[in-house]
């Protein structure tokens, strides 16, 4: 548990929060502070990506529990108001029964522990005085075995980090100046937002929380080893790193490489500043200290702490996905995690303390190197106490040989840790349990308590031990300021007060005062019942959470030096309410519109999308329901097949270790065993293979990793194969071997034959084994297959009652495949069924996404055109590593959280739309909606609004299908054209030291040039008047960049911001040079060699737009590259382009239609033989069209012969065979309309509608004209006049548009000399 406060900027009011972590991964955000809506609205679900069905027990009920060593009031997790269901848990109070597992290696060293009179149960490593998780776990870790004889209450602390705070860099580690947390209202906190990260459930507990408030990050370890940092403005997933990913075999000296092997429970993390940066330090213990069966070291130590170190890279406000962390090193030390501790000195110096496994108090210094260094030769100077520089500098020892710890000082990739300095020894009668420390304004005090004992010690100048005091049952101790510690119990809380007394223990001032000494002085004792967490946001207030039967609550104790005991006071109340008969604890999609929802009665029930998301306060009527149920609740489903008679089956458990089968088109209950002591958790099918030993069987996986072997034929349960401690990660099949591979990298043989396991061995090993092939390998993490394609079960928490009722849908493929059944045509009865229930499913999705209340026109359009219902779904934000429930109580909240939230929203609404689009009748009001949502909802929302994130939907564009991409371009453009100039400016002089020119080589395709090149350009494009023109020129140069460099994977961007805004950038580059580029991208066949994107389709949208709006230069660039093309396959893709715009754009071409034909019947020179096969049938294919599209054109087959009608009234006649040009008619004044040839090609037909006349000519060969090349045949009269001439008037039918021309202007021949032409509704015959 954790709580910040911070001042915002733009005078938003002080904000307050509260984080609250779980046992099982998750995490809960409390806040003062809510949004302003300016506009009343009515109660509809919050924002987001990830669709969250729940019914409406969901919210009703977190179920009782079914196991019979169960208590029978469990505690309640946090609930809010009936409506917001989807963010109403935290997990309840975990009671197991024993574990059904054997682990044969840790069998021998517990033997030899418990003839040497230990108690195995003494290795366990105690909880951390550094932040700790705020859930409510069981006597121990679900991967660990429970004694059920002799339980014991484990109760999750939460304590600021031993180090210096994480804002500035402070003499004291817990200087509070900035974290005080003024909690003394009633009902003082609201319930905002659930995290729920990529790795959660069993062995994912959260274990440590530290907040930075200036950057309003929350970091959190996992006891898996996870670094996660999240975003505390909407609870997004900022990045996350598994600690020991930075550690490798080849890096490690032969002596180290066991850390690889060991399980380590992760448990502190500590955050520190110094004048270099930012570091996160997370520090683990091995469980039990028990040497791996790859190991081959010896007299290992039984207690080891493994801490990594890794720096803090934060991106900036504008990129808040850029944050990353970089492993910087490693140690380890003979201690528990418990005891180590970090400060900060004066000078930036990071220290580091801690309580060797002899009771050595140790000091070492900390280094953080710029580069790796070589193992340096310290000189002893910097051996003294000098290089400790804090108040009253300790008088070192120098620690003997005899005294030094097994593992040796390391120096680890970027980190130095110095030789241990000792400080003082003690003599401990128990085992540590933990160790803090904190220097007072003159001295430096520590805390000690073991088992038995609590010890207080002071450390500056001699090692003196002030206090002992005999305790018990110490749950933890914290140091509240730099006088005041309180220890923690089970039922009471002491807060002491360090005071400087004489020999008489009374109270004196000055520190020089002879036989005078600090002792501790008892404050206050608070008596605590039934608490669950508790932290000190103050050194005088101390919140508590805790629960009872009638539900749980956040309660705040405050005092003063006068005070009494204090009264607490509520700040969070979730009541525990009546429980219903069918809560939902599990969801597993059959199908896109197809929902099986498991309950807390033990049915299995049968609901379709649009039943799950109704608003109707009675339960729906499921389409099936289970035969049968469960003794238990349902903790999950899985999907099986039956290789012989291809039957499915779905595969589930219950909480009291039960599996069933139910059969998936019934729902009859086919088989069901009792057979695990903890819940199903995984199920696994090897592949159809005839002859092996496990065909036909399934695999199920309990939590504690025992395997349940099940026949499907005749269901008959086979064997169960013992679990282990810890996690079960890969099953590899081969041969009659079953490899298990655990998280401590040992793996085991099974012998299916046999039943019993025969040799262990470690990772290597068995990766030798399994490189020899003949294995088949499944790895549990994948997670389990659906059979739908769309949705997904991120987060199969069945105790928490808004995770179980969550579906993740995939949008993207949800749309694609939606649009790709809306396209097809009907046929039958079936395709009709099909396609409407696309369209119910898109009204469903929608009815989530949609805000009404806002405007009533426009939910009048929803309702009443589109059709859209009221929905009970909540909807939340998936990004990266975590999903975030948000709890909503007015529908302008979910505008108001953030950029990401907001972006999410809106992109999905307009997918959505536009698929709804595509159904005619719904067209236009589709449209109106998209139109609203992304223009007019800000003016409604009010000032509280959050305007979509740019980087954000920047990067969701790189990766993006055609509909996603266009999708964001609405949303994108409606945010740049909502902004002033001066945010525009704004925004663009912070991306621009980030465009790709200005980097070097190696950074230009870094993530942020990319999405620097995407933001600058398109605000840019759309509002290039207020750029100046260096900032054009870089943009610019950057696409141009992009687009010439063939291994480029940002090409695509280069190529739509030159469909946006060539006009803009024409001026700054070689414009011929980019548009041959797009002309080779447009044609080429082979993508691959580009882009995995769509590289072809986005560059012919920019040719056509180029064409559009530069006609001039792209003819110039087309009609140059056809006579003097640079590559012969660059003419070919030339002319594949002239192709692709007669077909796509005509009306481009039309005014330079001559000046295209002529190049393109140059490019069939037969003297270039070489060239003109190569084009020729692209020419002849351009030609054809060309004919067929324009009636300014007509070609004659039998004589080879082309005419071109021109704007200036001249015909150019053309001979193909020699490609040249033959002569030119000259009859017309105005442009001519169309031309054709007779069948026998001896005449021509010409005609002007502006001058309303045809004209035929003599074109045919004769004797004379071979004489007079160059020249028109002659027409039976002198002057060069046609050979007729027929005037007409046929009114306004011959006014009309150059594209009307195209298709209202028909010539039809009866015969070699009669001719009709068709002009709109007339037609004209004339005899030539």
């Amino acid at each position: 548990m954790k709580t910040w406060t911070r001042v915002p900027e733009e005078d938003e009011g002080l904000s307050k929060g509260l984080v609250v972590g779980c046992e099982d991964g998750s995490l809960y955000i409390f806040d003062q502070q809510c949004p302003s809506i300016l506009v009343d609205t009515v109660d509809l679900p919050p924002p987001g990506v990830v669709q969250s069905p729940r019914s409406k027990s969901t919210m009703q009920n977190p179920f009782q529990y079914s196991r019979s060593t169960s208590p029978s009031a469990a505690p309640m997790p946090f609930l809010v108001s009936p409506r917001p269901r989807v963010v109403s848990g935290v997990s309840k109070e975990l009671v197991e029964a024993p574990k059904n597992y054997v682990d044969f290696d840790d069998e021998p060293d517990k033997l030899k522990d418990m003839l040497k009179g230990k108690n195995p149960s003494n290795k366990a490593v105690s909880d951390t005085a550094s932040e700790r998780t705020a859930s409510v776990k069981s006597p121990s870790s679900p991967l660990t075995p429970i004694i059920p004889s002799a339980p014991t209450k484990r109760k999750e602390l939460s304590t600021p980090p031993n180090s210096s705070r994480p804002f500035s860099a402070p003499v004291s580690p817990r200087d509070r100046t900035s974290l005080d947390f003024d909690l003394v209202i009633p009902e003082d906190l609201e319930l905002r937002y659930h995290i729920i990260p990529r790795t959660n459930g069993a062995g994912n507990a959260v274990e440590s929380v530290s907040v930075l408030v200036d950057s309003l990050i929350c970091v959190v370890l996992q006891e898996s080893g996870i670094l996660y940092l999240f975003s505390l403005t909407d609870g997004h997933c900022l990045t996350s790193v598994q600690a020991k990913d930075g550690l490798s075999r080849e890096q490690l000296s032969p002596k180290d490489r066991d850390v690889l092997y060991e399980t380590y429970a992760w448990h502190n993390l500590q955050v520190t500043t110094t004048q270099q940066g930012t570091y996160l330090i997370a520090s683990a213990s091995n469980r039990g200290g028990t040497p791996s069966a790859a190991s081959d070291i010896e007299d290992i130590p039984q207690e080891r702490t493994l801490s990594v170190i890794y720096g803090l890279v934060l991106g900036r406000e504008a990129r808040p996905m850029q944050h990353s962390l970089e492993f910087l090193g490693t140690w380890e030390l003979d201690c528990i995690a418990n005891s180590l501790n970090i400060l900060t000195n004066p000078d930036g110096r990071d220290l580091t303390f801690c309580i060797d496994t002899d009771g050595t108090l140790c000091a070492r210094n900390l280094k953080v190197l710029p580069t790796l260094p070589a193992p340096p030769s310290l000189p002893e100077s910097e051996s003294t106490s000098a290089h400790i520089n804090i108040p009253n500098p300790f008088k070192l020892k120098s620690k003997s040989s005899e005294h030094l710890p097994i593992q040796g000082t390391k120096i680890n990739f970027k980190v130095l840790l110095d030789e241990p300095q000792e400080l003082g020894r003690l003599l401990l009668d128990t085992p540590l349990c933990g160790f803090t420390i904190r220097p007072g304004a003159n001295n430096l005090f520590g805390l000690v308590w073991t088992e038995k004992e609590l010890i207080v010690v002071e450390c500056s100048g001699e090692f003196d031990v002030l206090y002992r005091n005999p305790v018990e049952d110490v749950m933890d101790v914290q140091w509240l300021d730099d006088n005041h510690y309180a220890v923690l119990y089970e039922d009471r809380v002491e807060v002491y007060d360090m005071q400087h007394v004489d020999a008489n223990n009374d109270s004196v001032q000055g520190q020089h005062i002879t036989g005078a000494r600090y002792y501790p002085n008892l404050h206050i004792s608070i008596p605590i019942d039934h608490w669950d967490a508790a932290y000190f946001p103050s050194p005088s207030e101390l919140l508590i959470v805790s629960s009872d039967p009638c539900g749980r609550e956040i309660c705040v104790y405050s005092w003063d030096e006068d005070s009494s005991v204090p009264v607490p006071q509520r700040l969070f109340r979730a009541p525990a309410p009546v429980s219903p008969d069918a809560a939902a604890t599990a969801l597993f999609p059959l199908g896109v519109g197809l929902m099986l929802q498991g309950n807390s009665d033990g049915y299995l029930r049968l609901l379709s999308l649009e039943q799950l998301c109704q608003t109707s306060d009675a339960p729906p009527d499921p389409i099936k329901v289970s035969d049968r149920p469960l003794n238990g609740y349902i903790t999950g489903f899985h999907l099986v097949t039956n290789f012989r008679t291809k039957d499915k089956y779905i595969v589930g458990g219950a909480d009291d270790g039960s599996i069933a089968f139910w059969a998936m088109h019934n729902l009859e209950l086919c088989g069901r065993w009792v057979l695990f002591n903890t819940a199903l958790s995984k199920v696994v099918q090897f592949p159809e293979e005839k002859g092996s030993p496990l065909y036909g069987c399934v695999l199920c996986i309990a939590e504690d990793g025992a395997i349940a072997v099940i026949a499907l034929d005749e269901f008959q349960f086979l064997y169960l194969i013992p679990g282990a401690s810890v996690k079960l990660e890969t099953i590899c099949l081969g041969g009659h071997n079953l490899l298990l591979m655990y998280g401590d990298r040992r793996c085991r043989l099974w012998d299916v034959q046999t039943k019993e396991f025969w040799r262990s061995m470690g990772v290597e090993k068995a990766h030798e084994m399994l490189d020899q092939g003949g294995w088949t390998r499944i790895d549990l993490d994948s997670g389990s297959c659906a059979s739908s394609t769309v949705w997904n079960v991120p987060a199969p928490l069945p105790k928490s009652p808004d995770a179980a009722s969550m579906m993740s849908l995939q949008a993207e493929r949800f749309i694609t495949s939606t649009i790709a059944i809306a396209k097809t045509i009907s046929t039958s009865r079936d395709q009709t069924r099909v396609i409407l229930q696309s369209l119910d499913h898109l009204r469903t999705i929608l009815s989530a996404l949609l805000t009404p209340g806002f405007n009533d026109d426009m939910d009048s359009v929803c309702k009443e055109k589109l059709r859209v219902g009221d929905s009970g779904v909540s909807v939340g934000l998936a990004i990266a590593d975590s999903i975030t429930l948000y709890n909503i109580k007015e529908n302008g909240e979910v505008w108001c959280i953030s950029g990401n939230v907001t972006a999410a929203r809106l992109l999905s609404i307009v997918l959505v739309l536009k698929a709804v689009a595509l159904f005619e009748e719904y067209a236009e009001a589709a449209s109106s909606v998209i139109s609203y949502y992304t223009t007019s909802l800000p003016t409604y929302v009010g000032a509280g609004y959050k305007p979509p994130s740019l980087p954000y939907l920047a990067n969701l564009w790189f990766q993006g299908s055609m509909e996603l991409r266009q999708a964001i371009r609405v949303v994108f453009d409606a945010t740049i054209s909502a902004m002033s100039d001066e945010e525009a400016i704004s925004i663009v002089e912070h991306w621009q030291i980030h465009i790709p020119c200005l980097q070097i080589p190696s950074e230009r395709e870094s993530t942020t040039a990319a999405l620097s090149l995407f933001i600058c350009g398109y605000i840019a494009a759309e509002k290039y008047s207020f750029m100046s023109a260096p900032v054009l020129r870089e943009i610019s140069k950057s696409i141009s960049l992009y687009l010439l460099d063939e291994t480029s994977t940002y090409r695509v961007l280069a190529i739509d911001l030159c469909s946006r805004g060539f006009n803009v950038w024409q001026y700054y580059i070689d414009a011929m040079e980019i548009l041959r580029s797009l002309f080779m991208l447009a044609t080429t066949s082979r993508k691959n060699d580009i882009s995995p994107q769509n590289v072809g389709a986005q560059a012919r949208a920019a040719v056509l737009f180029i064409a559009t709006t530069n006609t001039p230069l792209f003819m110039s660039t087309l009609g140059l590259d056809i006579l003097t093309p640079p590559t012969l396959e660059h003419r070919r893709s030339v002319l594949q382009i002239v192709a692709f715009l007669i077909r796509k754009r005509p009306s481009v071409l039309q005014p330079n239609l001559p000046r295209l034909m002529e190049a393109v019947v140059k490019s069939l020179d037969p003297n270039n033989t070489t060239n003109r096969d190569a084009v020729l049938d692209t020419a002849t294919e351009i030609i054809g069209y060309v004919v067929k599209t324009f009636p300014t054109v007509d070609f004659h087959m039998s004589s080879q012969r082309l005419a071109a009608g021109t704007n200036e009234g001249a015909v150019v006649m053309y001979d193909l065979k020699t490609a040249i040009r033959l002569f030119v008619l000259e009859g017309h004044k105005k442009p001519i309309t169309a031309v054709s040839f007779s069948p026998d090609g001896r005449r021509l037909v010409t005609l002007s509608m502006e001058e309303s006349v045809a004209l035929v000519w003599k074109v045919g060969a004769s004797f004379i004209s071979f004489f007079t090349p160059g020249a028109p045949p002659r027409q039976g009269n002198s002057g060069g006049h046609p050979f007729k001439t027929f005037n007409f008037n046929i009114g306004s039918e011959a006014n009309m548009s150059a594209t009307e021309v195209l298709t209202q202007v028909k010539s039809e021949w009866a015969s070699d000399r009669s001719v009709k032409l068709k002009i709109r509704n007339s037609t004209l015959t004339f005899s030539t």
